[in-house]
């Protein structure tokens, strides 16, 4: 069964039948769910700060900026991903040679994309203000927060990378550390910066910079200390190794069209909310911070749920995979039935600490029942996709966001001029209850998997 080595925090090691225990899986699990909510929190406090200024437009642009940002990094949120799977793959086969590897492969390309972010800056930021076309003013707004924090593009991708080795190695004190702190430390700057030094929002941009530059830092003290490598023997040659390169970059390139099939979707939805007017566009900014603080929740669990996947793979073990699914579907029911309770008792209090500004409060209010059902319609598809990337088997998570996406346009294309910002709340429901339903029926497909001779899940 597995064993603890000094506690579960330090990392579970498989030592004869492959026996998954509650509090084993918790042990890896909440952490992971705990540090992840960290990040929406980060975004919540920024969009709460604005919330207190004067005007909405403040929080139309930061709304504006973070997904710009989530444009650009989500696209590239296959580096922690699919680092975590080839990690704990590494892990579960004991090779210090492919946990190296698995580290020096996706920083490779982590370096060469931050760069070419910075390079490309002033196009990024026209292409997109043409594409959501805000208010001028928050425009011009967003544009001030963009040009602030997009020097902090190859930090964040070496975070991505950093993090998901050290998640994929089950460090999860180390794990927790690096996201939790970095997280806490821009939330302290936002504020002192906000309110104490009246710097607005370039107090909220200059803030997440600078805790960047500190994950960064953390980063690298903390792959120092548990990396362990040999970094002068090593045969650097064997990162561009073409057959293994080719076999990761598959894997990543459908986790790439799963990311832009998703960063559409958001852009639709900032710029229908543009469209229906800066107000609806605040109110619905307030609501998604809400259920971005549920939706991390749960990727915590799959983060959890990845690891026992991807080991299951390097150990070549298809109990200790169905075992790890079935603990991710009972705790997950756990987890939507309290995030929704605690939804339902204190939306207006939470809705109430975002702004100050009545109309934007009001309307939020209107839409709130939607954030209400969203664990329920979404919880499935957030787990499994941490099932499905754990064991670095993604082909169908591609096929599955391809198909969302066409429900997604579909629905929205019908609703919207019908039902206002009703049919764009529906759309999105279905958008991610599509990826729920797919996936689960995709289920299927693993069972194949085990009984090949693991050589490949590509």
């Amino acid at each position: 069964m597995f064993e603890v080595q000094g506690s579960v925090m330090k990392g579970l090691v498989l030592v004869g039948q492959s026996v998954l225990t509650d509090k084993e899986y918790l042990g890896i699990t909440v952490p992971f769910m705990l540090s992840t909510m960290t990040q929406p929190l980060m975004g919540a406090v920024n969009t709460a700060l604005m919330g207190q200024l004067s005007d909405p437009k403040y929080i139309a642009a930061v709304a504006l900026g973070a997904i710009l940002f989530n444009n650009i990094y989500w696209f590239f949120g296959f580096l922690r991903v699919s680092t975590s799977g080839y990690a704990a793959q590494a892990l579960g086969s004991g090779s210090k040679e492919e946990s190296l590897l698995a580290f020096l492969r996706p920083l490779f390309i982590a370096m060469i994309v931050g760069c070419s972010c910075i390079i490309l800056q002033q196009p990024i930021l026209t292409a997109y203000i043409a594409l959501v076309a805000p208010a001028a003013d928050v425009a011009e707004l967003c544009s001030v927060y963009y040009e602030i924090l997009i020097w902090g593009a190859p930090l964040v991708l070496f975070n991505y990378v950093s993090l998901g080795w050290l998640m994929g190695q089950t460090r999860v004190r180390a794990s927790v550390f690096m996201q939790v702190s970095s997280n806490v430390l821009n939330i302290i700057l936002s504020m002192w910066f906000v309110f104490g030094l009246h710097f607005s929002i370039e107090g909220v941009a200059w803030a997440t910079l600078l805790s960047q530059f500190y994950g960064a830092v953390v980063g690298c003290l903390l792959m120092r200390i548990y990396g362990d490598f040999d970094y002068r023997k090593f045969n650097y040659k064997t990162v561009l190794e073409a057959g293994t390169l080719v076999k990761m970059l598959s894997v990543n390139a459908n986790l790439m069209i799963r990311t832009a099939c998703l960063l559409t979707v958001n852009n639709i939805l900032a710029a229908t909310g543009a469209a229906l007017g800066t107000v609806t566009l605040a109110a619905n900014a307030v609501l998604f911070q809400m259920k971005d603080i549920m939706s991390y929740l749960v990727d915590g669990m799959a983060n959890g749920a990845s690891i026992f996947s991807g080991r299951a793979l390097g150990q070549k073990s298809k109990e200790l995979f169905w075992q790890t699914l079935r603990m991710t579907y009972k705790w997950l029911f756990v987890l939507i039935i309290l995030l929704m309770s605690v939804f339902a008792l204190s939306s207006t209090f939470w809705i109430s600490c975002f702004t100050d500004i009545v109309e934007v409060a009001v309307l939020a209010e209107a839409y709130k029942e939607y954030v209400l059902v969203y664990p329920l319609v979404a919880g499935i598809g957030l787990a499994l996709y941490g099932m499905f990337t754990g064991a670095t088997y993604t082909a169908p998570v591609r096929n599955m966001m391809i198909m969302a996406l066409a429900v997604f346009l579909l629905a929205e294309r019908f609703l919207v001029p019908l039902m206002g910002n009703d049919g764009l709340w529906i759309s999105f429901l279905l958008f991610v209850g599509s990826q729920s339903l797919i996936l689960f029926l995709s289920l299927s497909k693993f069972r194949k998997i085990f009984k090949k001779t693991y050589k490949s899940v590509y």
